[in-house]
């Protein structure tokens, strides 16, 4: 199980994910959020997209799988962060907007598209979605043995135009700025919801 990966090394990821530098994203992102709007951050590791925009005035309500990171964010934050994973999601119409920030890829490849209904249905009306995807065309299992979920841009070009759920506002690729993770590339996605 995945979860038991991030609890047995959460000292390393936290301090790993906590140097990554999110500003450009955060930036693209709150140009299309209206101040004040209720955010998900979902599978919100250490909690620092949540800080963030809580300390930016949004309403934010967070989860994740792992107990430990759980505890982190939860302390991180002062928010009551839930335990549950994006297969869990059953909110309706909800939030304003969905921040998925290196968690999605998570999602085993057959649950993607159910995955993606159900954050559309928890989105309100042209709701926002930002997720983030490790940029290679085939799903792989990385050095710390997590099986994660891959896209690049025609890839997740053609699987949203497939889904007809998201119009993509933006797709953009860039490398990791974490220590020791600059040979990675990410794909960042900046979706909104077509109804």
């Amino acid at each position: 199980m995945i979860e038991a990966i991030y609890d047995t090394n959460a000292k390393e990821f936290i301090e790993s994910w906590l140097s990554a530098d999110m500003h450009d994203q955060y930036k693209a992102f709150e140009t299309l959020v209206h101040p004040g709007a209720k955010i998900l951050d979902g599978g919100c590791g250490s909690g620092r997209d949540s800080l963030y925009f809580l300390q930016k005035g949004y309403v934010v309500d967070a989860f994740d799988p792992s107990d430990e990171m759980i505890k982190y964010a939860s302390e991180f934050t002062g928010l009551k962060v839930n335990k549950m994973k994006w297969e869990d999601l059953d909110a309706k119409e909800a939030y304003d907007a969905i921040w998925a920030s290196a968690s999605l890829y998570h999602v085993a490849r057959p649950d993607m598209a159910p995955t993606f209904k159900k954050i559309a249905n928890a989105l309100k009306s042209k709701g926002i979605l930002f997720a983030s995807f490790r940029d290679k065309e085939n799903d792989f299992v990385d050095s710390e043995g997590r099986a994660l979920t891959s896209f690049n841009k025609e890839t997740l070009t053609s699987f949203l135009s497939t889904l007809g759920l998201f119009d993509i506002v933006a797709l953009s690729e860039r490398k990791d700025t974490r220590k020791n993770k600059q040979d990675e590339v990410w794909l960042f996605a900046l979706l909104r919801k077509k109804i």
